[in-house]
């Protein structure tokens, strides 16, 4: 190995391991308050648009767990598993592609969801409610196992994990990545939310109270961070592996081998942001969100310890009182 594949394989493994240590942590701990805050916070509950939210941020997680931490930890360990057990090989393509088939197309249903509750027209806004979407994710939940089970048979272990059937690599690359998981959610969910945005600046007053079109607002502003951030890291990192599936390195050439790593490393830090950010772009652009987030996290729980401090104290003190009534008095006697 000469000076510059050494050069490029540092910079590849430190890219890697901090990026990877940047995005999990504070990604896993973000979504995680997304859940608590979406379903703790009775505003949100049995709305449609929060429960895509929280499927979002259980799928954030997932992609971490299936496709970031394997990424990260076998370069900081010098060990990948993919390329000495086909049966993780297999398994981690099999969970990561039903993990994005179900991230994407759930973005999807959160803009649609946002643009049908805050329509003009009482019949479409009919069409957004909380049963429609439960049943709307179970759908995609069981067609994302069945459709990523495709993968199972086509991934294989040739000195790398990957495919490499010249047919199914056209599918992969054209119909699955650009089509299925590029550019049919980055136009719908766009579209959608865009169009969710100019429902809420045109909306006229109706018989619901100020809260709930304050709550239409910020899910709003929400769903359309969240669709902006989703374009923003998908569109570099699809062409990327559109391009790598059909045009790889030649494996012996190590410097072409080792740019090619440098390169998918700083595309994949860029799309891992899509799943480890959103709840810090909920903050930065919600004050109402964050107002939830500090209420839920502190005044709450703040509030329910001090209040059982109280309990505790109280009955205690009660105790003690019963005890001492109850106890016979000292007898005092007379010689």
């Amino acid at each position: 190995m000469n000076s510059s594949d050494y050069t490029l394989g540092a910079i590849n493994y430190y890219l890697t391991v901090y990026s990877g240590y940047a995005t999990v942590i504070p990604g896993l701990i973000g979504n995680m308050i997304n859940i608590v805050v979406f379903t703790k916070l009775k505003l949100f509950r049995g709305n449609p648009s929060a429960f895509y939210l929280i499927i979002g941020s259980i799928f954030d997680s997932w992609q971490l767990l299936f496709l970031t931490t394997p990424r990260f930890a076998s370069i900081a360990s010098g060990y990948d598993a993919t390329q000495t057990s086909l049966f993780w090989c297999k398994l981690r393509a099999y969970l990561v592609n039903i993990g994005a088939v179900i991230l994407t197309t759930n973005i999807c249903f959160a803009a649609i969801d946002q643009y049908l509750s805050t329509n003009y027209y009482l019949r479409l806004r009919q069409l957004s409610s909380y049963k429609l979407a439960q049943r709307a994710v179970a759908t995609l939940i069981i067609f994302a196992l069945l459709y990523a089970a495709v993968f199972l048979f086509f991934f294989e272990i040739q000195t790398i994990c990957g495919t490499f059937n010249p047919g199914f690599n056209y599918f992969y690359s054209f119909v699955h990545f650009c089509l299925f998981i590029g550019l049919f959610p980055i136009v719908i969910s766009l579209l959608f939310s865009c169009l969710a945005y100019q429902n809420v600046r045109r909306i006229v007053r109706r018989p619901a109270a100020g809260g709930r079109r304050r709550l239409d607002h910020q899910l709003t502003a929400m769903i359309l961070v969240r669709v902006a951030l989703f374009v923003c890291t998908t569109v570099p990192y699809i062409s990327l592996r559109i391009y790598q599936i059909n045009h790889s390195p030649n494996q012996n050439n190590t410097f072409a081998v080792a740019v090619d790593q440098v390169i998918r490393t700083c595309f994949n830090t860029v799309y891992t942001i899509d799943t480890s950010a959103v709840f810090y772009i909920f903050l930065i652009s919600s004050p109402r969100y964050r107002r939830q987030v500090r209420y839920i996290l502190f005044k709450k729980n703040w509030r329910k310890t001090w209040a059982n401090k109280i309990k505790r104290n109280r009955i205690v003190a009660n105790a003690n009182q019963i005890q001492a009534i109850e106890s016979p008095q000292p007898s005092v006697e007379l010689d």
